[in-house]
Formats: structure tokens, sequence, C-alpha cells
């Protein structure tokens, strides 16, 4: 026995198999099954050999499967590529967490925002705060990335070439790229939590008497006339304290 605990294990009808466990956290795991035979292409065979047998009944469906193996790529390019840029993680939360709360960003393919994110990042010169990555990403997003007529994400995990924002829509990509415009312009004005979806950031504490400080070339008309007062005395005790002034006639 591997383990004590409690499992409930059930059939699904889109090739998976569902693991429940009965106890505290509540986990459930899908299991997918595949094979990478599934993505051959039974006409490309050479003329004169036999043709394969049919498919039984009970054959697992091919799309789904299709799906599993693709999914399967997806995760081995993640891991190549994505997870070393260390901001490109948290971006991909924050999107994707925009994308459940904003109905407008739900058609966005969880696919096509990590390509998204990736290719932003992985163009700068050198390493991005979490920040400006979130706002990098809206950029290429408002410059009209997704747009029919722009550069278009490319598959990289597909043999021919393949667009991954294919089940998009032009409705759905307008609304993308404009939304994205208009969170840039709340960025300017630093009201970054209405696009996280949280309560405003508390204002900086200020140093006691900050606000009343003057700049350092800025000289009141009271200040002035005080400074040319200190030079008087002050010439004055040069003088000594024994010494009398003289009188315009010489006494």
């Amino acid at each position: 026995m591997v383990t004590e605990d409690k499992y409930e294990v059930s059939s699904d009808p889109e090739a998976n198999i569902i693991i429940s466990s009965c106890e505290e956290p509540r986990i459930q795991v899908t299991v997918s099954i595949t094979s990478p035979l599934m993505r051959e292409d039974p006409s490309a065979d050479r003329e004169g050999t036999e043709a394969p047998p049919p498919d039984p009944g009970d054959v697992l469906s091919s799309e789904k499967c299709l799906q599993s193996l693709a999914a399967l790529r997806h995760a081995k390019w993640f891991q190549a590529r994505a997870s070393g840029l260390q901001p490109c993680v948290i971006v991909i939360r924050v999107l994707r967490d925009l994308c459940q709360r904003v109905p407008t960003w739900g058609a966005l393919p969880d696919w096509a925002m990590e390509l998204l994110v990736e290719k932003a990042l992985s163009s700068t010169k050198g390493p991005l705060s979490p920040g400006d990555a979130v706002r990098r990403v809206l950029e290429c997003v408002a410059s009209g990335t997704l747009l029919t007529d722009g550069p278009g994400l490319q598959d990289p995990c597909e043999r021919d070439q393949m667009d991954a924002l294919g089940s998009m829509t032009l409705q759905e990509r307008e609304d993308i790229t404009a939304s994205a415009q208009h969170a840039l312009r709340v960025l300017a004005f630093r009201q970054i939590h209405k696009i996280l979806g949280i309560d405003p950031l508390p204002p900086p504490k200020s140093r006691p008497g900050a606000r009343f400080r003057k700049r350092p070339q800025e000289v009141s008309e009271a200040e002035a006339e005080e400074g040319a007062g200190q030079r008087k005395r002050a010439g004055g005790a040069e003088r000594g304290p024994c010494e009398r002034p003289r009188l315009p006639n010489g006494t």
C-alpha cells in the first residue's frame, strides 16, 4: 500500500481519469491519457505500404488526445523559456487574475497570454521590476499586437504556422486592445489599484516639517533684512568694545 488515505477514482468521457480525495483538504487531480502516435498523419505513408487497420470502437477521442499533447508541449516550453524570467511568473499571475475579474480580458487564451508575456519581457535589455513588466506587457497589447493586422502570436510548439489567437474574434481583440490603452492611462495617474482590483495604497508618510520646507534658493524679504542687520552688527563688533566711532569733523 502506497498510502493510507482514501481516494475516489472515476472516469471522464473526455479521455480523463479524475482522482478525488475523500478527506480534507479536498484535492482533485485530472489525469489525461494520450499518445504521440495520435499526432502522426496516416495519409503521409508511402505508396505500396499496407493501410493501417481501422481504429476499434473504444478508442479515445483523437481531438482530446491532441489537446493533451499540446498541453504537454506548452508545459515543457514554459519550463525552458518563461520560468527563468523572474517577473514573468508574477505578471502571468496578475494577468490571469485580470482575465478572471474583467469579462473583456476573459477572451484571451491562457496559452496566448503566456506567449505574450514571454515575448514582451525577453526583448528587454535588462531585468524589470514587476510594475514595469506589467506596464510593458500592456504597452505591447495597446500597440495592436492582438489585432488581425498586427504581428500576431505564432505558436512555437506546432510544426505548421499557427496563430495562438485564432480562437478570438475581431471584436474581442479590439476590446482587449482598448482596455489595455485605458489601463495605461490609469497607470499614468498612479492608480494601479484599479487594475489590480485592490484598495488604494496609503500615501507615504512625510517627515515632520517637510510640508513647510522652503526651496534652497528661496529667500524671503524678512530673512534678507535680518541678514543685513546681522552684517551691520558684525561690522560694529570689529571696532572693538573701547573704540569710539569717529565724528564727521575728525573729533
